[in-house]
């Protein structure tokens, strides 16, 4: 691990050494998971947020599963209302990725073959298979939360599939640590560099699939089952352990299927993720989803009124 991180190695349950802390994390995570229902949907009230009364469940929720689903009074809310919304989740911080918005905030929408963004999957109505999102960004800008906001749904397909990362990280400690490490080093995934029209887009990246956020030690991954423009380190040890990741994902223990309907949103700390292919019916809107990337994870003490830290 990174010097940077030396002060999270007495404390952090993710470090292999620290098999006291990681048994209390556990045992705490499996609880709180039994005592909450992930497809709980919190209704945002008048001023578009949680009530108060709302922000330990909201909480615990989080740290069960690590995203929360909401749903707005009213069809009228902005972008700009989404942001605030995030916020409250001590989310301030956006990624301006490629495709973005000029508030940074992204539209989600099949796009003109014509336009250069059709080459990505999410402006397509193509199905998107597991991933975390921007596993492709440098250290300094890894992804730890986004959220997303339907305004308008598919007539058909769209669904969503979730994987918390942190359950992924406990399955496969709890079956196998020796590939678990594997999955901790700094050479195992390359991105080559993003080149369009003689001109790097995005330079070559390199890194973990788990690795621990400094200040925070929080839990990050990074993951896709994309088969292109991804370089998998090729020892025995390394493809055990993405056969591994693989395998828990195709058995599904942990997965959770949401269809957002219009109106709902979810807000989570990047966990593995994808979709189903859809079709828009031409008689009506077609779907419309709002996406936010965050370089912080949820953190309620941060809330609305904090200052950006990044």
């Amino acid at each position: 691990m990174n010097a940077v991180l030396n002060h999270c190695e007495e404390n952090s349950p993710y470090l292999l050494a620290n098999e006291e802390a990681y048994q209390d994390w556990r045992s705490s995570k499996l609880e709180n998971r039994g005592q909450v229902t992930p497809l709980r949907v919190f209704t945002l009230n008048a001023q578009g947020l949680l009530a108060e009364s709302q922000l330990a469940a909201a909480q615990q929720q989080v740290e069960a599963y690590n995203f929360v689903i909401f749903e707005v009074p009213s069809r009228d809310f902005s972008k700009h209302d989404f942001v605030t919304l995030n916020r409250q989740f001590g989310l301030h911080d956006l990624d301006d990725n490629l495709g973005a918005d000029a508030d940074k905030v992204t539209a989600l929408r099949v796009v003109d073959e014509a336009d250069q963004r059709a080459q990505y999957i999410p402006y397509t109505n193509r199905a998107m298979n597991w991933h975390t999102d921007g596993y492709y960004n440098p250290h300094a800008r890894r992804i730890n939360a986004f959220s997303l906001y339907c305004v308008n749904q598919s007539a058909r397909g769209g669904g969503n599939f979730l994987f918390d990362h942190e359950m992924m990280y406990l399955l496969i400690r709890d079956q196998s640590p020796e590939l678990l490490e594997a999955l901790m080093r700094n050479d195992l995934m390359r991105i080559p560099a993003n080149v369009q029209n003689n001109r790097v887009i995005r330079a070559e990246e390199t890194g973990p699939v788990f690795a621990l956020q400094p200040i925070t030690c929080a839990l990050n991954m990074r993951f896709t089952s994309r088969p292109h423009n991804i370089v998998w380190k090729s020892d025995k040890c390394s493809q055990q352990a993405l056969n591994l990741v693989r395998e828990i994902l195709m058995q599904g223990e942990a997965m959770i299927e949401i269809r957002l309907c219009a109106g709902q949103g979810i807000i989570c700390n990047n966990i593995l993720h994808g979709r189903e292919a859809f079709q828009d019916d031409p008689q009506h809107p077609a779907r419309l989803v709002y996406r936010a990337r965050y370089y912080q994870a949820i953190d309620f003490a941060r809330g609305l009124g904090a200052q950006s830290t990044v």
